[in-house]
């Protein structure tokens, strides 16, 4: 009577899996929904979109010298003095807490009007830093979504790894019971009731990993998209669809156009080739025209003078041109073209990659459909020996053991063809990551 209560007991925790898996299946989000929380909400988002702003801020005339610079300032003073004074006549004046009061206004204008081009360039390097700041958010932005759909799709295969291991629970609580049923009427013997309790306990600790495994995912998308830890996230969608990719050279092409490090590589270049152009500007002569105008007054109590003022303004041009300096320029000019050179290396090197990457990801893509279409046929026969090795079980026919092989064989199918696809799906992300589709492909 007591192991019929434990194999009814052992029954029932199946159930509960099953029911707190249903239950905690209520709260579902798409991927689109998760997406735009994490756009909205992500804290490093939010960092990349300030430094954008900040570039741009900085992208002004005035920010590139090509404007002049007018101060003005005043000044306003008071001196009490106390004095004595003998002249050579025998004379002497004296006077005690004498005020003297001085001020001063000015306002003075400098403009610089030729620097050898300098300013026009330092204008472009900060237009190509505001495009570098925007493509950095796009950049974020398309790594954020590839990070979410990536763990998303994790996430609906963990669930349907789960789904396979509570099966096969399911199918090891049959036997157990069968076993216990065999024992108690004599038909069967301790070793195969031993052998099922030992693989039913080793089914049960596979779904206790798997739901590990779902909640360490389901925290990992609550760090990105700025949600509790504790909350439960679970997919819309129950499958993992691919999307199919198209053939190789229209990949390429439109990773050429729309690759983003590619994007940021031509930038890089144009900042450098700017750089280039300020450093040759610094050779020709810098030409400026200042003026001013200035007021001053005085008063004192003691002295020759009891008040005094002057006001006026001041004009000129002033040319500087830097003869020697002990050859640092031209080094500087040097090390610019090298930094030039080193961008359009990098330009090549990054297509290179592009094509290596897109080339290795669409041979493993095209080497897994091939995979997926074999055991998709293997997996409608296991499915077949599994329900008559089930039937065969209930007879005698076959041994506990034979059993748990079939069993085993039709579960790594299954795991086998959702780990496929889950892999197809991965590659098809990392490819239109490269070829900058994947936001408008989610969308």
């Amino acid at each position: 009577m007591l192991k019929k209560k434990t194999i009814n007991s052992i029954i029932l925790t199946v159930v509960m899996f099953m029911a707190s898996f249903q239950i905690e299946a209520q709260r579902n989000y798409s991927l689109e929904e998760l997406i735009r929380i994490s756009l909205e909400q992500n804290y490093q988002l939010q960092i990349v979109r300030n430094q954008q702003q900040m570039a741009e801020n900085q992208n002004t005339a005035g920010n590139a010298g090509m404007l002049p610079s007018v101060n003005a300032g005043a000044q306003r003073s008071w001196q009490i003095l106390n004095t004595e004074t003998n002249f050579f006549t025998g004379d002497s004046r004296s006077g005690s807490n004498a005020l003297n009061t001085s001020l001063n206004a000015f306002i003075e204008m400098d403009w610089t009007v030729f620097d050898g081009f300098s300013m026009f360039a330092r204008r472009d390097r900060l237009g190509y830093l505001a495009q570098l700041g925007e493509l950095d958010t796009k950049y974020w932005i398309e790594q954020t979504v590839s990070d979410i759909a990536f763990t998303f799709y994790q996430l609906i295969r963990e669930q349907l790894l789960l789904e396979s291991y509570r099966q096969s629970l399911e199918i090891s609580a049959f036997r157990l019971n069968l076993e216990d049923q065999k024992r108690r009427v004599g038909t069967g013997n301790a070793l195969r009731y031993h052998l099922a309790v030992i693989d039913f306990n080793a089914d049960s600790s596979l779904v206790s990993n798997q739901q590990m495994r779902i909640r360490d995912l389901q925290i990992q998308i609550n760090r990105i998209v700025n949600f509790d830890p504790s909350q439960e996230i679970h997919p819309s969608i129950k499958n993992i669809d691919l999307q199919g990719l198209s053939n190789i050279d229209n990949l390429l092409e439109k990773a050429l156009i729309n690759n983003q490090e590619l994007e940021r590589a031509k930038l890089e270049e144009m900042i450098a080739e700017a750089n280039l152009r300020i450093e040759k500007g610094n050779r020709y002569p810098q030409l400026s025209i200042f003026g001013g105008y200035s007021f001053n007054r005085q008063t004192s109590e003691l002295g020759f003078v009891e008040s005094s003022r002057n006001y006026g303004g001041d004009f000129g041009v002033r040319v500087r041109f830097n003869l020697y300096d002990g050859g640092r320029q031209n080094i500087r000019i040097r090390n610019s073209l090298l930094d030039q050179e080193n961008s359009a290396i990098g330009i090549q090197d990054t297509r290179a990659l592009l094509y290596s990457e897109i080339s290795r990801f669409m041979n493993m893509y095209e080497n897994y459909m091939s995979q997926y279409r074999l055991l998709q046929q293997s997996l409608e026969s296991a499915g077949r020996t599994l329900e008559i090795a089930r039937q065969q079980l209930e007879t005698g026919t076959i041994s506990g053991f034979d059993f748990r092989q079939t069993q085993l064989a039709a579960l790594q199918v299954e795991n086998q063809i959702i780990n496929l696809k889950f892999s197809m799906k991965a590659i098809e992300i990392d490819i239109f990551r490269l070829t900058g589709e994947l936001p408008e492909i989610i969308f």
